[in-house]
This record gives structure tokens, sequence and C-alpha cells, in this order.
């Protein structure tokens, strides 16, 4: 069935938990306005967590005249990246970034966080960020000026990690991972976050997890050390052994724990949700309700038939395997992004190869919640998660399921909080040439997308204990 109270939830929502509302310094007061006021910048947060809208106004500026904004960013590489926005002032002086459009500047429309999402990288060298890096404070400096000269600045310090925030990294009983705690001992419900094709671990999501109240896994599974080179034969039982240990803990036990995934960890994500009854919730971003092949090198002297996945010892078949209606992929050319979406699209056209790989969903015991954009280019992310809802449809699964499809947006749906001008990415797996994939969407309908979806990732984690108790 549909959940019809997700949309009840819609209208509340859990910013900040386990202490992280003492991250919020507000500097809005009521306004007394003197007769020659100085021109300032004033925010609601200047110290906030990384996915918090923050309201900027200007007050103290010629009244009725263009005033630029120029913002920014600085991360823990050092790298910077700048936008900018021109706005009227009111007849106060005053402009209101969250409530007016710009006249010109690097986004349109009315968007709160338009100055953080629309920016683009400023030249320069960036260095390998330390490994703690999403512990650091990331900062952005706000310049407001006028033609007659006036001006203001304010730097905002953005947070991935909340207060008392904690960082582990996991190098224990063959489970390569980072885990992020919560304040307190707990139980805590807890997430097992999975990154996509490209390996390694995205320590992004599950800090800011962590600042929402969840104990969360950042659980690598190939390209790092001690673990496989290549998305290519990877055993699921080793997700088993990661989530028998997390219940062993104290801070979990028998708590909520639901599987995050982006990609092919949405992918990843599906499966571990049809296979192990120890997951109560699945979250699958831009994913694939069916399977699909091996990405890069086996290890060395694996003569086993390569697939992505492996169980009890078997592959799980793929979409790919004796697929008759696949058409060549696209012509790599070096700098020239590469949309395989279509290509994949053509893979779908054979149904015995589609039945035969797709993830038996209904299985999972526990809600799940699909994200996808309608304009993805890297793979087809809507249509390969509506074989996911049909199938959840078909056999009426007892537990609330969803799709949000975005229109407009692409692969690159995240939780908001950074750029999100980059239209490429570059897959680098041992053993395969380079590739400048093609993401699709546009820099404003992937922000949207992306502040939507983690709000109802949210309520969906929250629905998710609520109907365990």
């Amino acid at each position: 069935m549909v959940d019809a109270d997700w949309e009840g939830l819609r209208l509340k929502r859990r910013y900040f938990a386990a202490g992280a509302a003492a991250l919020v310094a507000s500097t809005f007061s009521p306004r007394v306005r003197p007769a020659l006021a100085s021109p300032m910048i004033v925010v609601d947060q200047p110290v906030a967590l990384i996915d918090a809208a923050v309201a900027i106004e200007l007050r103290g500026f010629p009244a009725r005249q263009p005033v630029t904004i120029t913002a920014i960013q600085t991360f823990p590489s050092m790298a910077r990246w700048q936008a900018r926005a021109t706005f009227m002032s009111d007849d106060d002086g005053c402009v209101h970034v969250a409530r007016q459009a710009p006249v010109s500047g690097t986004y349109d429309g009315v968007s709160a966080m338009g100055l953080i999402w629309s920016a683009e990288r400023l030249p320069g060298e960036s260095k390998t960020p330390p490994a703690d890096f999403v512990m650091q404070p990331w900062f952005v400096k706000l310049e407001a000026t006028s033609p007659d000269g006036t001006r203001a600045e304010l730097t905002l310090d953005r947070r991935v990690a909340g207060p008392s925030v904690t960082r582990h990294p996991i190098r224990m009983e063959g489970i390569v991972g980072t885990l992020f705690l919560p304040p307190g001992d707990g139980p805590h419900p807890a997430v097992i976050v999975v990154g996509g094709g490209g390996g390694g671990i995205d320590e992004y999501r599950g800090a800011i997890l962590a600042s929402h109240g969840y104990a969360a896994l950042n659980l690598g599974y190939f390209a790092m050390e001690g673990l496989p080179r290549g998305l290519v034969n990877i055993p699921l039982e080793y997700f088993e052994n990661a989530i028998r240990w997390m219940r062993a803990q104290p801070w979990l036990r028998n708590h909520f724990l639901a599987v995050w995934g982006e990609s092919r960890g949405g992918e990843l994500a599906l499966l571990l949700g049809a296979t192990f009854t120890e997951i109560n919730a699945v979250v699958a971003w831009v994913p694939s309700g069916v399977t699909f092949w091996a990405l890069g090198l086996a290890e060395p002297g694996d003569t086993r038939p390569r697939a992505a996945w492996t169980f009890r010892g078997k592959p799980l078949p793929y979409l790919q395997e004796n697929n008759t209606s696949m058409e060549p992929s696209p012509a790599v050319e070096p700098g020239r992004p590469v949309a395989f979406a279509p290509v994949y699209l053509s893979h779908l056209r054979d149904t015995r190869a589609v039945e035969r790989a797709t993830i038996a969903v209904e299985k999972t015991r526990g809600p799940i919640l699909l994200v996808s954009g309608a304009d993805d280019q890297m793979w087809p992310s809507s249509a390969l998660a509506d074989i996911a809802m049909r199938r959840l449809e078909t056999h009426h699964h007892p537990y609330p399921f969803r799709h949000l499809k975005y229109e407009g947006a692409g692969h690159l749906i995240l939780v908001p909080g950074g750029p999100r001008t980059t239209r490429t990415l570059r897959l680098q797996v041992e053993g395969m040439a380079d590739r400048l994939l093609s993401m699709g969407g546009t820099p404003k309908a992937d922000a949207e997308a992306g502040v939507d979806a983690w709000r109802s990732l949210l309520e969906f984690l929250e629905a998710g204990i609520k109907g365990r108790r």
C-alpha cells in the first residue's frame, strides 16, 4: 500500500536532533530603524547545520537601488566557490533574499539558498582535505555592495557535524567504514549508508544523519584498502556481517535500522532490504530496481563469472546478462560528457532479462522510499525505480512505499547545502577508462529536488521509527 499518513508528516520537520539546537544562534531582533542606519547583513543562523535554510536580510542600504550580494564558500580542501545576485532594495533600503527574486546573478527566481547552490568553482588549487573534514566548519563570506559604495560583510559558519557528534573509523571484523554517533549513550535509530559506482566512502551523509540523531555507519565495499578493487563479485555476506556487528552494539541492539544508498548504492540498498530481515526500512536515491553489471577489475585469481553481487557463493543475475536488446555503448572521448541513460533504456527492452534481474523488493520487512530525477542521464533512474514500484504494487507490499520523481532533476540529487552547478561526474574505477559522465538536470532543479528529498527522507525515517513502536 502507499502510505497516506506521510502527507500529514510533511507539515512538520525535525531540523535538529539530540542537542543540535545549540548550534543555532539567532541575530534577528525586533527592528528599530534609526534615521541613519549602518549597512548590515543580518541572518537568523550565523552558525548552522549545512542543510538548514538561512534567512539573509540586508538593512541600511540606499532605498530603491540595486544591491549586489557576493557569496564565497571555502571548503576544508580550500576550494572556493562563488555566487552573486543583484536585488532591488525596498523603500526602507532592505533586501529579503528568501522572499525576493534577483534582477540578475548566478540564479533566478526566489530561492532562500540560491547564493549557495548556484555557486561556481573559482580558479585556484585545492588540497586533499583531511580525513575528518566533515567535522570541520565550512565558511561562506557574504559581501553586499551598492553603486554608491555602501558595503557590508558577514561570514556564515556551516557545519556537517552538529554539537557532540563523534566520528569513529571502523576497521574490525572485516568491516571498513566510518561510524558517526549522535550525542548520548543511546539506543539510537541507525542507518547504514552505502555509496555508488565510484567506490570509497561518502562521510557527508553519515555526519549529517548523526546531526539529526541517527547512528550512521558509512560502509565501504570496494575501491578502498582492505576491500575489493572493483564492483565485481561483492558478497552480500559482507553487509550481513556489518548488520550483525551493528546489532551487537549497545547504541543500537534491536532498535530501528535502515539502509540508504545512492545510484549503484541505491540498487544495493534495495538488495539488502530484500535479502536481510534485520533491515527495517530502505531509502534508495536515483536507484535501480534491477541489478546491473560489474564495474572494474575482479580480484587477482578470481576466475568466477563477473557479476556485481554474489550471495551464498552464487552470482546474482544482472540486466546485461544474455541481454538481446543492448545497443552499443556511446564512444568515450576525452573531455566530452557521455549520457548512458539512452543505452540503458535499450537494455530494458529485453523483458526476460529485466525479469531475471529484478530485485524482489516485496520481501523487504519495512517501508521503502525511492527518489529519482526524470532527467537523469547517468542512467534512467525514474524508469528503474518504477520497476521496483510496480513490483511492490503487484505484490501488495504491506508496508508504506513511495516514489518521489522530480521533473527536470538529474542524477545529482543530494543532501542540500553545497553548490549544484557541476553537470558531470568523472568515474574512475581501476581497470576502466576514465569516463566523464553526463548527469542531466539543472542546478536549480537538482537543488530543489535535494531539499524536498532530504526533508522527505527525515520524515520517512521518523515515520518508520514510530511504526515499530
